[in-house]
């Protein structure tokens, strides 16, 4: 009688709509669960193909492994569907409570065709990055007989070896992190003052530089001359060429502009009574208020730098000044010209050596966006209105 009194309690916590319990359970579940059937399904792949270099003692651990998730699956199946059975009452209880109408219940024809083509868009987005996990998986001389495209013919992590053992890919991946970083802190103080002085109204010839501003946006002097001011000022050669030119931008000003000045003028008033500077009102007031926009900056201008190669092909050629994106382009031209030729190996193919190499350069992206997703929509609707 304890027990079923204490499910009971249980559940109605559960399906209680103001209670935090369903999420902390469901945010501690779904990770569980993922990883339990994730590895059910890659230790029942691997123990039904060929692995390349792979011995007896590596397939009984595979073996083992598999075992071991066969019988943590019913587990995670079970949990999942409780999740799934106590998701469809909640819907229910909120449905009844708080939506009477019926017009959300039907289904339109465009509601269908509209979800089959944003899947069908996930789709084309996702399956480039799966080829190149796949192929980054596969063993090279298996490789070069082609057809594969949705799962690895031969596993093998050689072709990780390969790369993570050259000193080349970590110094261009240190090269890359620290302008990612540096460009990205400068060029967010920077854009952020220049924008916080445009969304003041009592700035002195406001409409000058505004004007200003924008007509760079749409007129340059073109790659030459720029290349000339590079040299010119000293900045060819040298790591300064990632950060100094890049410090700067119209488009993000204006986004943050836009930010700035959707707070409240009361505050800065509050503030100046109070005796604060416009400096420390910037820093200390309107620059925490406006985390959602700086974070989408953050994104925009972080994402730009990690991606970059033109300006290391152009302005910093030497080796010991290659970003990641450049040194991955050099390895990818070399998969299939006569250079490359001479460093295949007999279960090594130069384009597979790309790919893995590819994977290792996405991944830290991979753990920067979910820093800032919470943040990243906010933030665009924020600085969508400008002015």
């Amino acid at each position: 009688m304890h027990v079923k009194n204490a499910m009971n309690r249980f559940m109605s916590k559960l399906l209680d709509l103001k209670s935090a319990l369903y999420y902390r359970i469901k945010r501690a579940a779904v990770p569980l669960i993922s990883v339990i059937v994730l590895g059910f399904v890659l230790t029942a792949y691997l123990a039904n193909i060929p692995v390349s270099e792979a011995t007896d003692e590596l397939y009984r651990t595979l073996d083992g492994i598999f075992y071991l998730f066969c019988g943590l699956l019913p587990v995670a199946v079970a949990a999942g569907v409780f999740l799934g059975i106590v998701a469809y009452k909640r819907r229910k209880i909120y449905l009844m409570r708080f939506n009477k109408s019926r017009l959300n219940k039907r289904v339109y024809p465009f509601d269908v065709v509209l979800a089959i083509l944003m899947g069908l868009f996930c789709l084309l987005c996702i399956y480039p990055i799966w080829y190149v996990v796949v192929g980054s998986f596969n063993q090279g001389a298996d490789y070069t007989s082609g057809g594969v495209f949705f799962y690895p013919r031969v596993f093998t992590f050689e072709n990780y070896k390969i790369v993570l053992a050259k000193q080349e890919l970590w110094h261009s991946y240190m090269v890359t992190i620290g302008r990612t970083l540096l460009g990205t802190f400068l060029s967010l103080i920077f854009t952020a003052a220049v924008g916080y002085a445009m969304s003041r109204p009592n700035l002195k010839f406001k409409r000058a530089f505004y004007w200003i501003n924008i007509f760079t946006m749409f007129f340059g002097g073109g790659l030459i001359p720029y290349f000339l001011i590079i040299r010119s000022i000293g900045l060819y050669g040298t790591f300064w060429v990632y950060i100094i030119p890049g410090l700067y931008s119209v488009y993000n000003m204006i986004v943050l502009q836009s930010g700035f000045k959707s707070i409240s003028p009361e505050i800065h008033d509050a503030a100046v009574v109070d005796g604060a500077g416009e400096f420390r009102i910037w820093w200390q007031i309107y620059m925490p208020l406006s985390k959602p926009v700086l974070a989408t900056i953050v994104l925009w201008v972080a994402v730009g730098h990690w991606n970059n190669y033109f300006d290391t092909m152009i302005y910093a050629s030497e080796k010991n000044l290659w970003s990641l994106q450049y040194y991955l382009l050099q390895t990818i031209n070399s998969a299939t010209g006569k250079e490359g030729a001479s460093e295949i190996q007999q279960n090594l193919n130069p384009m597979t050596i790309s790919l893995a190499a590819i994977i290792v350069s996405i991944i830290p992206v991979f753990f920067f966006f979910p820093l800032i997703r919470k943040n990243f929509a906010s933030g665009i609707m924020v600085g969508s209105l400008k002015g």
